[in-house]
């Protein structure tokens, strides 16, 4: 699965602590969803985007400084029609390429296919519900849950030849919580990870690059009692054998993360940023993660890149300083991960079984290779308690998704969601960027 490159990488990060091997591109700006818990889009929806010219100077410094593994996402990736000249630029160079998607109908097959040639072997597609009507909701556009499904399908069909990764993003909030489990049982049967992360919700006092405000997905206080039942859960059911790609200190922070408190998987409360992983915006700017915008930021379309880096020029710039010692901290999948890997052999080793070829060809057996959608209502059936959903929402949110099911209360609630983003300076393409000095 990875390259040498990736694993030379990955040691060296283990030795010294400071080796950036895991870098987050956002490659576009756009996004023909609007997802409720997601405000990345509208803070990147006035940068440009790079060249492939650029993006290659961006590969070229990516690996000079210890790069290994790089997400790239959005937006929506897929709607940048070079997605496969840029995995191949990657690729060339010896870095392992990860591509992010809400599977969209930009994910053409022609698409996946050309990203499959060009060396891509590991894909998440974002899903938050085996129930269309709310993933419709979450989307805010209307077919996108069972579109997602249709793609996951697709791709099941091009990237299982040889050891890829292929995983659904799920972000736990309260419109799902109850449904993880059965959302791992329609992953283990169809072959796939479930990547879980806790839904980010920032106030608008203090606005944050990727969170958004909408507080109908936090968890209230009369349920913190469900989340440690669900914490329990899901460490045994992925001792049992369940594809759950996030190690057992993830889950339990992440729990903590989701009452309000302080993340738990950080050592001494400080992230590993710029040392183990940072983020690169759609124009080459540097950032410390998708939450931060910094002021006069180095670019990694800059030849001299690497030199900044490599010296400690930007690892002691003031601001990235005050961002890594004074964040309250996230749990983003992969940050938290990458350093309860880097700094804990046990989940190390938990995780380098799972993405090994062992650890993928147990999945590969999985028997569905079609009919996904006839697989969720068989799912569905089996988890008679869980669906319909009405039955463990909240009722508030029972409701608006009941509404957006209608075309007149679709009509509403899109009217309400444009004032409210208007009023809270998430209108894409426009506003001031959220930038940290």
């Amino acid at each position: 699965m990875f390259t040498f490159n990736t694993y030379k990488s990955i040691a060296k990060a283990m030795l010294t602590k400071k080796t950036p091997y895991y870098v987050q591109f956002y490659i576009n700006g756009k996004c023909n969803l609007k997802c409720r818990q997601c405000n990345i889009v509208e803070t990147n929806s006035r940068i440009p985007e790079m060249s492939l010219e650029e993006i290659e100077v961006s590969a070229k410094n990516l690996k000079k400084i210890g790069g290994a593994i790089v997400l790239l996402t959005g937006g929506e990736p897929f709607m940048r029609k070079d997605l496969p000249q840029i995995v191949e630029i990657f690729t060339k160079h010896s870095l392992n390429v990860r591509l992010q998607t809400a599977g969209t109908h930009y994910a053409t097959e022609d698409m996946l296919k050309a990203c499959y040639e060009a060396g891509a072997r590991d894909i998440n597609v974002s899903v938050d519900s085996l129930d269309f009507a709310t993933s419709d909701y979450i989307n805010a556009v209307p077919g996108s849950g069972k579109n997602a499904i249709e793609t996951i399908e697709m791709i099941s069909r091009i990237f299982r030849k040889d050891s890829a990764i292929l995983s659904f993003g799920t972000v736990l909030s309260q419109f799902n919580y109850m449904e993880i489990p059965a959302i791992l049982e329609f992953a283990k049967n169809i072959g796939w990870f479930v990547s879980l992360v806790p839904v980010h919700i920032a106030n608008q006092e203090s606005p944050m690059g990727f969170r958004s405000y909408d507080d109908f997905f936090k968890f209230r206080k009369s349920q913190f009692g469900y989340l440690d039942e669900l914490e329990k859960e899901l460490i045994q059911l992925k001792r049992a054998g369940l594809p759950l790609f996030d190690s057992e200190k993830f889950i339990t922070s992440g729990m903590q993360f989701l009452k309000g408190n302080s993340p738990t998987w950080r050592k001494n409360n400080v992230c590993d940023s710029p040392n183990l992983y940072f983020a690169i915006r759609p124009n080459g700017d540097f950032s410390t993660c998708c939450d931060y915008s910094l002021r006069q930021a180095p670019s990694l379309k800059d030849p001299n890149f690497a030199q900044q880096y490599l010296s400690g020029e930007i690892r002691n710039r003031s601001d990235v300083n005050k961002i890594v010692n004074s964040c309250g901290g996230c749990h983003y999948g992969s940050y938290p991960e990458v350093t309860i890997s880097v700094r804990d052999p046990k989940a190390f080793i938990e995780r380098s079984l799972m993405v090994t070829k062992f650890g993928s060809n147990k999945l590969k057996k999985a028997k569905t290779q079609s009919g996904f959608v006839d697989e969720i209502e068989n799912i569905k059936r089996k988890y008679s308690k869980v669906y319909p959903t009405q039955q463990w929402l909240a009722q508030e949110n029972h409701d608006r998704i009941v509404k957006w099911g209608s075309i007149e209360g679709r009509k509403e609630l899109v009217k309400e969601d444009q004032e409210l983003r208007k009023s809270q300076n998430r209108i894409r393409g426009q506003g001031e960027d959220f930038l940290f000095s």
